[in-house]
């Protein structure tokens, strides 16, 4: 469908007629980007989604600053090191992302 692309920002996104979108790809959409994209796929009834996400900041944020108030945290142990915060944020990021795509209908593989 090349009569309907959208690049950069979605300032035009409702310009986009909903059942003209094939295939969104979102590279390195960074942060909450991804999910802003997987939503404006699911809303306008993408056939394909594909997403490749380079950063997890709005889960991380918040996992450092549950680690620092609660050091007693079962989870402290492996938490103290910022690599497996960062991975462990990646992992339930995407597995929550996935559900999401599961339940609007999408087969998903991460």
């Amino acid at each position: 469908n090349t009569g309907n692309t959208l690049f950069g920002d979605d300032s035009d996104s409702d310009s986009i007629a909903k059942s003209t979108l094939d295939i969104l790809i979102a590279l390195h959409a960074c942060d909450t980007a991804t999910d802003d994209s997987i939503w404006f796929a699911i809303q306008n009834d993408a056939d394909i989604i594909v997403t490749a996400p380079c950063c997890h900041h709005q889960l991380r944020q918040q996992i450092d600053r549950h680690f620092t108030k609660n050091p007693d945290h079962p989870l402290a142990d492996i938490l103290c090191h910022a690599i497996y915060r960062e991975r462990s944020t990646e992992t339930t990021t995407d597995a929550m992302r996935a559900l999401l795509l599961e339940i609007a209908g999408y087969n998903t593989q991460v």
